[in-house]
């Protein structure tokens, strides 16, 4: 019987297995190559939002914004420092658009935290990532380091949601705004009255200022039950005593309400007006008295009409 084919062939070992072997190692480093990628890229997306976020933010410039401006959100009219500037900065918002609709977003109204000013809104394609340059300013020196609820809003007036990240660093900005500003004034309410005159009922507290700051502007400010009136403003400051005054809205009153006074102060420093909200509660300690005289003459203008009007004859 005649064999073919070359003698040695039976006895050499075929490399069927080794290429098998060699082909699984290769697809098994594919596969765990792919695996590291896809994990590289969901842990960098995992943080991200699909939706409408701001997730950056970068200082460009310094802004130049006077405490005058209507869209500041500062008190205005008699209480605002003329001509004084606000401590700001042009920073750009990095908007994420959302994927599933286009949106029109305008800065947020001014919160305890942060005053946001801009010139126009800013749309936001679906989906796309658009700049957005806005004002950035303090509106309380003593809460700066708070991190921000609100920057910008819809045209629906939805609160645009902020990454942790730009919270911190939009805090942190507000920290150094404020850091020229020194010490904010002090007030201590040396005695309280109420002012009755006809239905009207004031309150009027009387308080030391103390402040090394160039000049002070002092605005009694809208609480519960309360409605600020007037201004102070204290050139040079000094340590002076000032009167402010509330009108009491006996309507809002209740049992449990405390009649505590809140005033919008700027301390101005080299043209630069620093915020401050300071709290002006009555102490347990100070005299709270009903009475005209300590404030001014007897007058006779305040008489109820109905106790002096004709009676009608019977």
């Amino acid at each position: 019987m005649l064999e073919q084919g070359r003698p040695d062939e039976r006895a050499r070992p075929s490399r069927r297995p080794l290429v098998a072997a060699l082909v699984g190692l290769i697809a098994l480093g594919i596969v765990a190559s792919a695996v590291i990628t896809g994990w590289r890229w969901w842990s960098q997306q995992a943080p991200r939002s699909y939706g409408l976020e701001i997730s950056a933010v970068e200082v460009i410039g310094r802004a130049s914004l006077t405490v005058e401006d209507g869209d500041s959100g500062w008190v205005g009219g008699l209480g605002t420092p003329g001509g004084a500037v606000a401590p700001a900065v042009w920073a750009r918002l990095t908007v994420e658009g959302d994927p599933r609709a286009s949106a029109l977003v305008s800065p947020a109204p001014a919160s305890p935290e942060v005053i946001v000013s801009a010139v126009v809104p800013t749309a936001i394609p679906a989906g796309q990532t658009v700049n957005a340059d806005v004002v950035l300013a303090p509106s309380d020196c003593l809460t700066a380091g708070a991190s921000p609820r609100e920057l910008l809003v819809t045209s629906e007036g939805t609160v645009v949601p902020i990454a942790e990240s730009v919270r911190d660093e939009v805090a942190q900005l507000m920290v150094r705004l404020c850091s020229a500003g020194g010490q904010a004034p002090v007030l201590e309410p040396t005695s309280a009255l109420i002012d009755v005159f006809f239905r009207d009922r004031t309150l009027v507290i009387t308080a030391d200022v103390q402040s090394r700051a160039e000049r002070v502007v002092l605005t009694p400010l809208d609480g519960t039950a309360l409605r600020g009136l007037g201004a102070q403003d204290l050139d040079p400051p000094g340590d002076r005593s000032v009167r402010l005054r509330w009108l009491i809205s006996p309507g809002e009153m209740s049992p449990n309400t405390s009649l505590t006074g809140r005033v919008q102060a700027y301390s101005i420093i080299d043209g630069t007006a620093f915020p401050w909200i300071l709290v002006v509660p009555i102490s347990r300690d100070v005299a709270v008295r009903t009475s005209t005289a300590s404030l001014m003459p007897p007058r006779n203008d305040g008489v109820d009409l109905a106790e002096v009007a004709p009676r009608p004859s019977n």
